[in-house]
């Protein structure tokens, strides 16, 4: 298993919106096509940056998971709806983890 560390940096003015479209939308879009997310922040004082956790069996899997999520109709609709007035997000970074041996067979 890897996990997939997922950051958003939203524009300058436009926090409050991504974060409405997360509560409002992306979450229960993620529940119907099954993301394994495993937690979701914002930083402390700093909720221009979204940062969120999700959990794939390996680098293929999470790549062929966003083709398809990318391609999903109710995205396309949701994504042009939000952002009618212009994009949200100036940057998305994404950054895959996995546990060294030395912390697995501690377990």
């Amino acid at each position: 298993m890897i996990f997939e560390l997922r950051e958003y940096i939203a524009l300058p003015g436009r926090a409050e919106e991504l974060h409405r479209r997360f509560a409002e939308d992306t979450l229960d879009l993620f529940d119907d096509v099954g993301l394994d997310l495993r937690g979701f922040w914002h930083e402390v004082g700093e909720r221009w940056r979204i940062v969120y956790l999700c959990a794939f069996a390996d680098t293929a899997e999470a790549a062929a998971f966003w083709e398809t999520f990318r391609a999903d109709p109710r995205w396309i609709a949701l994504k042009e709806r939000t952002e009618a007035t212009g994009p949200l997000i100036e940057e998305i970074v994404s950054t895959y983890l996995t546990e060294p041996d030395y912390v697995l067979s501690r377990r």
